[in-house]
Formats: structure tokens, sequence, C-alpha cells
């Protein structure tokens, strides 16, 4: 059951990153193409973290109260609509098409809300705590496989069919991941869980429930601190958000080359996500993060160094690995250090903090590109800043005395077995 249940998963997980990819990639490339402005590319990051850090939080408390599978199923189906409202938008309102997206932007954010802590909800439930690193080197893995089949399919049908096939596409790609989810995907309730869920009880306030999530998060110092860590993290968004920018100016780069970028990215993501387990055992939590974020600093950096296409690929290479086996370990921790009640609310307030700098740093990298500034020099002075950060890991003593992420002794929420 456990195998079959990772299977079904992993599956569904790859059909979700697809869509969610064909849509993402297609419409920051649609709208840099439409406008020719770093601005209006980077204001589509800014609105998505925007949802992120305003909305999410008590959409984590909806998740909270639901079956992980509803929740999920609730963002299948609105995501559907997102791609159908937009193709009609294009074919019968072009002049506010532009309008349009950042609207979409946010409701489709939203349904991503609900589909990304309902799957952290499911998965201790479905293949076990001991299995978790594992399983979530297998989705690493599964959603580079799906990112770059969609940067194929996305320039494919940018160029060939236009905006609407990538929006038919992206919608009937859901429908596939939704169908899965509701007839092939059991989830299996541990017995004391299943008893209180019968038990008749007042359910308290959206608000009570909030404040209850915020306690948890506050007091697991663990995952404040790398919530706040990602925080800062998240200010490197102020070059992130243009890499189309870096490779259509910077690098004098087309659509394929921008397509290679991500393209050879997701094949060293693949790669790790399927020895992932192996690669984040070989020392305590804290030394693995902190040696992949500081050399993928290193790589960032240079990228805004060389003028060389193909050498910035190779270095988009490197941090992409590297930060893949950052997000396996973040997210393993997510679920082994937060008891599985509280789970969802703790997942979209530690989303909430981490992009909360985004929108911000993400308008201030248009505005200046906007004014003339290489966009390079953004990326050598972001890649500067993490590495600086990277220096944390080595030094706070919550995060250093993480023994353990996954294996027999590691319980989700029991900080004192993971934390030895």
């Amino acid at each position: 059951m456990i195998k079959r249940n990772m299977s079904l998963i992993v599956t569904n997980q790859f059909l979700t990153v697809l869509a969610d990819s064909i849509f993402t990639i297609s419409i920051m490339w649609y709208m840099y193409d439409i406008t020719q402005s770093p601005l209006s590319s980077a204001l589509v990051t800014a609105v998505s973290a925007l949802t992120a850090v305003f909305i999410a939080p008590f959409i984590g408390v909806l998740v909270d109260r639901k079956e992980p599978k509803s929740s999920m199923q609730i963002g299948y189906i609105i995501m559907v609509s997102v791609g159908v409202l937009l193709t009609l938008a294009y074919l019968f309102w072009l002049d506010g098409v532009a309008f349009a997206i950042y609207v979409a932007l946010i409701v489709h954010n939203i349904c991503m809300t609900f589909i990304g802590p309902a799957k952290n909800k499911l998965l201790p439930r479905i293949v076990g705590v001991d299995r978790i690193v594992k399983v979530n080197g297998y989705i690493s893995s599964t959603s580079e496989t799906s990112y770059l089949i969609g940067q194929g399919i996305s320039g494919v049908l940018i160029t060939i069919m236009g905006f609407v096939g990538v929006m038919l596409l992206h919608s009937g790609v859901y429908i596939i991941a939704s169908i899965l989810l509701i007839f092939v995907i059991n989830i299996s309730l541990a017995r004391d869980e299943e008893e209180s869920e019968a038990a008749p009880t007042k359910k308290p306030s959206m608000l009570s429930e909030f404040k209850d999530g915020w306690a948890v998060l506050r007091n697991n110092r663990p995952i404040l601190k790398l919530s706040i860590l990602a925080s800062l993290m998240n200010a490197t968004t102020i070059a992130g958000a243009l890499v189309v920018v870096l490779i259509t100016d910077h690098y004098e780069g087309n659509a394929f080359q921008f397509g290679l970028f991500g393209a050879f990215a997701a094949v060293g993501g693949i790669l790790i996500g399927l020895v992932a387990d192996k690669v984040t055992s070989f020392a305590k939590p804290s030394i693995v993060m902190f040696t992949s974020m500081s050399v993928a600093a290193v790589a960032f950096m240079y990228m805004g160094v060389t003028s060389a296409l193909y050498v910035g690929i190779a270095l988009y290479v490197v941090m992409n690995t590297l930060m893949t086996v950052y997000g396996v370990l973040y997210n393993s921790l997510l679920i082994v250090l937060v008891e599985d009640k509280f789970r969802g609310r703790v997942y979209t307030l530690n989303g909430a903090i981490a992009t909360f700098l985004m929108p911000g740093f993400a308008i201030a990298g248009g505005v200046i590109a906007e004014w003339g500034i290489p966009v390079n020099q953004l990326f050598i002075g972001a890649g500067i800043w993490v590495l600086l950060l990277s220096l944390f890991f080595l030094i706070d003593p919550d995060l250093r005395r993480i023994e353990k992420v996954s294996g027999k002794k590691a319980n989700a929420g029991d900080a004192a077995v993971a934390v030895e």
C-alpha cells in the first residue's frame, strides 16, 4: 500500500507541476514580450508573492479544517477555470488581457496554496514519517522532470499555437491531475485522529485557529528561524524576478535559449532528487543546508559576472541543483517538526513570512532595470547577500542541534526526537 501511495502522489505531483510550469513560464514570457518592460515582468512575481503574504495564512486554517484531498480538489477545480477564463479574455477582451493575467495570477496562487499544505498533511499519512525525505526527493525529482517538459511544451505552444493553446493545455493537465486524485488516492488516518474527528465538538473561529497556528510557529524555534531566513533570502527577488531580462539583455539570448536555462537546470534537479535521501544524510541538516546554500550563492553571483550564455547556463544548473537539496530538507523539516493538526497553518504562515519581502524587491528590481542599471549587477549583489546569510547555519544553536529529519526515530511534531 505504501509503495502504491508513493507512486500515486508522485504522479499527481508530476501533473500539478507540469500544469503550473506551463502557466507560469508562458505568462512571464508573454508579459515581457507584449510590454517589453522589465517592471511588468517583475510585477508577475510581485503579484504572486502578495497572495502568499496576505491570503495564504488564512487558507492554512481552511486546510487544517478539511480533509487534505478535499482541499486539493478545490484548488484543481478553480485552476482549471482560470485557464479557460484567460483563454476567453484573450479571444474577446484583448485590450484587457494584461489586467486579466494579473487577476488570474492571484486566483491561481490562492489555489496552489490549497494544494501545497494539503499535500504536506497528506504525505505522513500515506507513506509514514520515516520516508519523508525519500518521498520528498522523489517528488522534487518528478517536479523537475515535469518542469522540464513544461518548458518544452510552453515554448512550442507559444511559437505554434500561441497564448490560447498554452492556457487550454494548462487546464487540461489539471483536469487529469484532479481525476487521478479522486479515484486513486487513499488517505489513512491514525486511529486516534479518526476518533477525535468523529467526536462532535464545537469548532473554534477562524481567527482563533489562526492565532493557534501562529503560536505553534512562534514556539517552534527552528521552523521560525528557517522562515525568517527564507524571507531574507527572498530579497534576491530583486534579481531573480529578472532572469528573463538577464538572458535577453545581458546574454543576448532568445526564447529558445531561455528555455535551455530551465531545461538543463531541470535535468540537474531530476538527478539530485533521486538521491536526495543519501545526499542529505552525509552530515547534520545545518551543515548540508549551509553547504548547498553557500555554493549556490556563489553560482548566482557569477551568473552576473559572466557574459557567456552557456557559462551562465552551467552556473544556473549548479544553483538549481544545490537549492533542490536545500528545498528537500527544508520541506521535510516543515513536516517532521510540526504536528499534523497544525501543519496547514504553519506551512502557509511559513510561506507568508518567507515571501514577505518578495513583492517590494521584485518591483524594486524592475524599477532599477527601467532606469538602465545593468541587471547583471543585481545578480552579483544578490549572490553576495545569500552567501552571507548561509553563515547563519553555522552559528545558530537551534538549527545546529537538529540531528535527524527522517528515519525510524523521527516523528512528526516531536522535536525532541528529531532534534537530539
